[in-house]
């Protein structure tokens, strides 16, 4: 399988159906992204579509020397979510968006939701940027280097971040907190599962 450069170099030079590829591989990641930070299916779905419109028309843009397309998709996801609740002038702190949208569920979705909450008291106590590296790290599977770069520290940074947010959760909480997070990064699909 070629790497996403080869793609993106292909969208440069106007081929709109690399775009596609790039999409497949992408689409099923942002969303989950911006479920577990929405925790709404429809303005997950909507905002993933924004993402991937916004990504199309400034592909040409690109510039692979300043990190690679996985980054730069994922900083759009990010700003689509901090846009969102700027524009519904959300109480919530911008940077503190995890948990939000529990109203108008069904009762699968609030049993899945009862399962994450029970990782989400244990993330509350950290701040919005070591949750987002847990989350980009051991349920989206990014590597240091990638989740440094979208949110905007050093791979070196990060991993401190990382080691330090999981020590203090085993310590405060025992295993079972980062069993349930292992568990919930490999049910990769789980938006998916309770929605359906």
């Amino acid at each position: 399988m070629e790497d996403d450069s080869f793609y993106t170099q292909l969208c440069a030079q106007g081929d709109t159906k690399a775009f596609g590829e790039l999409y497949d591989r992408y689409i099923d990641k942002i969303y989950r992204f911006i479920y577990y930070k929405i925790f709404v299916k429809e303005i997950a779905e909507d905002l993933t579509s924004d993402v991937f419109t916004k990504a199309f028309e400034k592909i040409k843009s690109f510039d692979p020397k300043k990190g690679p397309f996985s980054a730069w998709i994922y900083r759009i996801a990010r700003n689509a979510v901090i846009d969102h609740y700027r524009t519904r002038k959300t109480t919530i702190p911008i940077e503190d968006i995890f948990e939000t949208g529990e109203e108008n569920r069904t009762p699968q979705e609030l049993d899945a939701v009862a399962e994450l909450a029970k990782v989400t008291e244990y993330l509350k106590t950290l701040s919005a940027k070591q949750r987002e590296i847990i989350t980009l790290r051991i349920w989206d599977e990014r590597s240091y280097k990638e989740i440094a770069e979208i949110v905007g520290s050093t791979e070196s940074g990060v991993k401190m971040a990382f080691s330090r947010s999981i020590r203090d959760l085993r310590d405060t909480c025992g295993p079972i907190a980062l069993l349930l997070l292992m568990e919930l990064g490999r049910a990769k699909a789980l938006p998916f599962h309770i929605l359906s």
